[in-house]
């Protein structure tokens, strides 16, 4: 608790964008439980308590009318992709889909997920097969690149490899610009109380910690903050952000799992304040109670490096996200139980209680507080 009380005294109004209105519980940092954890009581009679949380969701099939949503690819529309065995579903790259039948398919999707138009929440898409960007998908994703380079051969034969490319290149890139484009658009005026972004945006790919343990900065490379930047179109679209901070094991407990997290929350928050008129857009960071991978749950000097980070920040929330692993048998639910009730638990307490003070003792309750040196 300590050093979050010590926020207190380090803590300042931003000068930037005043962030938009607290969303859903009000509170200047939520935090939710977005993992399938409803069958440990059921099979095998263990009871977890989700009451510190603000948002409690299962991203499971079959949950619907929850205040938080996730869109699985299968679950939203006919988004366009390719099998791990290089089957092409619904077109297979974004420049040959139909935007008439998925737009259709969008509102089914919707209304199933989020029945009452009238609903609050946070509505995250989570489309990961391919990436806006050309240059950003490199393997696996090079088969995007390779089908809509073979379109624009077929119909040019005689053009050189480069200008095929270039064609290629402008092709897949604004097909899925309008696909993206249009699919929140649609989203939003169906459903316009929910928060509306996409999953892992914006990246930073600064994963080089592997290969460079003793010098590693975290930083963002320069030319992916300049990709972020071309997805401008994407960031005046969306009315949130939901950026990824799922920590490798190989940054456990070490100082670089601060730096990895602090780079990212970073380069979301810069992105949040560029491009809205008048304020800036929530950051929601997804985060995992566990390592990547692994069913260790994260150690204290980590929850300070993704959640205490995030918090100090900016950002307007944390989602804890996790899969089937995580009830697969009795034990794994204690496990969680136990963090819950334990480490996990009494740091979300510390975290959310210092910005709800920080907020109403700077901000009138109107706003949060940001560390005044990011770098701190």
């Amino acid at each position: 608790a300590v050093p979050w009380l010590a926020l207190l005294a380090l803590a300042r109004q931003p000068p930037e964008k005043p962030s938009a209105a607290p969303l859903l519980t009000r509170r200047p940092f939520l935090v939710a439980w977005n993992v399938p954890t409803q069958d440990c009581k059921p099979r095998f009679q263990v009871s977890l308590d989700f009451s510190l949380f603000d948002l409690h969701a299962s991203p499971n099939e079959g949950f619907v009318g929850q205040n938080l949503t996730i869109f699985y690819k299968e679950r939203l529309g006919l988004y366009p992709y390719y099998t791990a065995q290089r089957v092409a579903v619904n077109g297979g790259v974004p420049q040959k889909s139909s935007m008439s039948q998925h737009l259709a398919r969008l509102r089914d999707g919707i209304s199933k997920y989020i029945p009452s138009p009238a609903k609050e929440g946070l509505a995250v898409i989570d489309w990961e097969e391919w990436r806006p960007i050309w240059a950003r998908n490199w393997k696996p994703k090079d088969i995007y690149r390779e089908v809509s380079q073979h379109l624009v051969h077929q119909r040019q034969l005689s053009w050189s490899p480069e200008k095929v490319n270039k064609q290629a290149v402008f092709e897949f890139e604004s097909a899925a610009r309008e696909f993206m484009v249009n699919t929140l658009r649609v989203a939003k005026s169906f459903r316009p109380k929910q928060v509306w972004g996409f999953y892992l945006f914006p990246d930073c790919y600064n994963h080089d910690y592997s290969k460079n343990k003793e010098s590693y900065t975290g930083q963002c490379p320069d030319v992916e903050k300049t990709r972020n930047d071309q997805l401008a179109w994407l960031w005046r679209e969306s009315t949130a952000l939901y950026p990824s901070i799922y920590l490798d094991v190989l940054l456990a407990s070490t100082p670089n799992s601060r730096k990895f997290v602090r780079a990212r929350v970073m380069e979301a928050m810069r992105i949040s304040q560029q491009h809205h008129d008048g304020y800036s857009l929530p950051v929601f960071v997804y985060t995992r109670p566990t390592y990547i991978r692994k069913l260790d749950v994260l150690s204290q000097p980590d929850l300070i490096s993704t959640i205490g980070e995030s918090a100090a920040l900016g950002a307007a929330g944390a989602i804890f996200w996790g899969d089937a692993d995580f009830t697969k048998n009795r034990d794994s639910c204690q496990v969680i139980k136990d963090y819950l009730e334990g480490d996990l638990g009494r740091y979300i307490v510390n975290v959310t209680t210092a910005a709800q003070l920080c907020s109403t003792t700077l901000c009138q309750g109107r706003g949060r507080c940001l560390r005044q040196d990011s770098t701190a």
